[in-house]
């Protein structure tokens, strides 16, 4: 289920907190993201893994295999959209981890040196195994795992298989997020601020009441926000986001705000 979150205008700003009161922000929508978290048993922790993962998402219209890219805690991952109906992401981790990713698709990939695709120095579409251990990623006949090797008997063979075993769990779509995308034509490391209504943000109606807007860069790292007046009943929402010298920023809203800390009053 995805939950949407909006922005909503700020009626009382400081002239300290806004240092640029222009209006060259160009929005469009689209924007959606999946938080999903992983739980690795200890005795694989560090290990080389390829993890694969469904998505909740609110139209496959917005995935591709060149914008759909994973970050976990800022840190972008080789991946590739296995899957686009239904929507499958898979990515390589190189020491495994009990974390949460964030898969991100439906604007821009600022890490498309991170695409995995196939026939590329990224290609996921190779299978490793230091062979430690039977995982059970591989369905066998006559085959014997010692020294790190797999030695594979007369008549044997070693094939991957094509679903997990129970060594690796994975718990998915916690939720996913729709965001609002805010083009700034000139970057800048100062306060903007922007008018939003129903005419250039069509889903305002789903900002609830301005404390569930906040805005992250292209990372998902939270940026320096104000909310100056939001009008539910005539949907004006004004604002103000450091876009801290990123072009576009995301504006997430209807749901909890992860980055209340950032807002200024």
């Amino acid at each position: 289920m995805s939950l949407r979150k909006a922005l909503i205008p700020l009626l009382i700003i400081l002239a300290t907190a806004i240092s640029a009161l222009v209006t060259v922000v160009v929005a469009t929508g689209g924007l959606e993201y999946n938080i999903v978290t992983v739980i690795v048993p200890t005795e694989i922790h560090g290990s080389f893994q390829t993890i694969v993962s469904p998505l909740n998402v609110s139209s496959i219209s917005l995935l591709s295999e060149a914008n759909t890219y994973v970050l976990t805690q800022g840190q972008p991952r080789i991946g590739y959209l296995f899957s686009r109906n239904p929507p499958v992401m898979a990515w390589i981790e190189p020491s495994a981890y009990s974390g949460s990713y964030d898969i991100w698709y439906g604007g821009d990939n600022p890490y498309s040196q991170y695409l995995g695709a196939p026939g590329t120095p990224n290609s996921i579409w190779l299978a490793f195994d230091d062979f430690d251990y039977s995982t059970g990623f591989w369905t066998n006949q006559s085959i014997t795992i010692s020294g790190s090797r797999a030695t594979i008997e007369p008549g044997g063979y070693l094939a991957l298989n094509y679903s997990y075993s129970g060594k690796t769990e994975h718990l998915w779509l916690i939720h996913g997020r729709k965001a609002y995308i805010l083009t700034f034509p000139n970057a800048t490391d100062s306060f903007v601020y922007v008018t939003l209504t129903s005419q250039n943000f069509t889903d305002i109606t789903n900002v609830i009441d301005g404390s569930d807007v906040y805005f992250l860069d292209q990372t998902g790292a939270c940026l320096y926000y104000s909310i100056i007046y939001f009008d539910k009943t005539n949907l004006i929402l004004n604002v103000a986001v450091n876009p801290a010298n990123n072009t576009a920023v995301y504006l997430l809203y209807g749901g909890t705000n992860t980055c209340s800390s950032y807002r200024v009053s």
